[in-house]
């Protein structure tokens, strides 16, 4: 598959299913001294050094404390914030499946992470010849990669975390991962920070706006014309969900947002509007009469941002702590997304 942004693929593959901050707020970091709880989760039977676990494929023969772990799953930040070091990581760009995302190269050049693929299934195959190489005790992987879990698996115990297609349940894979690692507390309070970070950031956005209505529009890196209008997925959750701005007419509901032309923007009346694109700027679609009668777009409140970025940090929680700061940080000064 070319190396296209992940909504685009996550579009098709949902079809052929059938479906900085200011200095007064704390700023998300990566703790590389995290100190892992050994005690076992509760849904875990212990069994010597091993234990057993269930995951989207049953139950799973892990070890109870995996020295060289290969994620392939896309939870770099869960396991540094669970302490738990890893040796293999698709943590990488959306975009070309090789880069590391900025926030997290100084964690991987520290600790010799190395890159196997992108976790997506967007951007070219699991190395897997490097990851046998890697020789892990234990392989965390997701559905997207579902064609080679018989070849992981004979390369070491794997398990498939939770999720669907969309990939936007962060929160519950966060949560299963405290599970296994019998860290379920340490999740829990990285959580309650979170929202609680969440709510500051909701409250000084608050006095900038007050209850003016937020878009999220990001246009298709695939398909010239047609544009993604977010509401649970990445962005969308971080304005909506997390930081509790109003979302305006044209927003779509209960799902991770929906694909648009033009014309659309008609239903779309925000006082605010984040723009995505991939090199962070309108190009010619401002010259569509109707983005030209946006509301956001007359009062001058248009927020231009990088596809790359939000893709590489908007669905994971260190990254979304960040990403959401710097949205926020984007309404309350009136600047594009930095």
């Amino acid at each position: 598959m070319k190396p296209y942004a992940l909504s685009a693929w996550i579009i098709a593959a949902a079809l052929s299913l059938g479906a900085c901050s200011d200095s007064q707020t704390p700023v998300a970091s990566i703790d590389t001294s995290t100190t892992a709880s050994s005690a076992p989760a509760s849904t875990a039977s212990l069994s010597g050094d091993v234990k057993t676990v269930t995951d989207m494929k049953g139950e799973v023969t892990i070890p109870v404390s995996p020295q060289r772990i290969v994620d392939v799953s896309g939870s770099a930040d869960e396991l540094i914030i669970l302490g738990q070091t890893f040796v293999g990581s698709a943590n990488t760009s959306m975009f070309d499946g090789v880069t590391v995302p900025d926030y997290l190269q100084d964690y991987f050049q520290t600790h010799e992470v190395e890159t196997v693929g992108n976790y997506s299934g967007s951007v070219g195959d699991l190395n897997l010849e490097k990851i046998a190489a890697l020789q892990p005790d234990l392989i965390i992987m997701n559905i997207r990669h579902d064609k080679v879990y018989d070849q992981l698996k004979a390369i070491a115990p794997t398990v498939m975390i939770d999720d669907d297609i969309n990939y936007v349940n962060w929160r519950g894979r966060f949560e299963q991962l405290g599970e296994w690692f019998g860290q379920a507390e340490v999740v829990s309070a990285w959580l309650a920070d979170y929202d609680q970070q969440a709510e500051e950031l909701s409250a000084k956005v608050k006095t900038v706006i007050g209850d003016e209505t937020v878009a999220v529009v990001e246009a298709n890196s695939v398909h010239f014309g047609s544009y993604y209008v977010y509401r649970s997925g990445g962005p969308g959750e971080l304005i909506y969900d997390d930081l509790k701005l109003s979302p305006s007419a044209g927003v779509p509901s209960d799902v991770w947002g929906e694909v648009v032309d033009a014309e659309y923007f008609s239903q779309i009346d925000a006082d605010h509007l984040f723009f995505f694109s991939d090199d962070g700027q309108i190009g010619d679609t401002a010259d569509s009469p109707a983005w030209q009668n946006l509301e956001a777009v007359q009062k001058g409140n248009v927020y231009l941002g990088v596809n790359s970025l939000q893709y590489d940090m908007a669905y994971t929680p260190n990254g979304k702590l960040l990403y959401m700061q710097k949205l926020a940080q984007a309404l309350i000064d009136h600047s594009n997304v930095q």
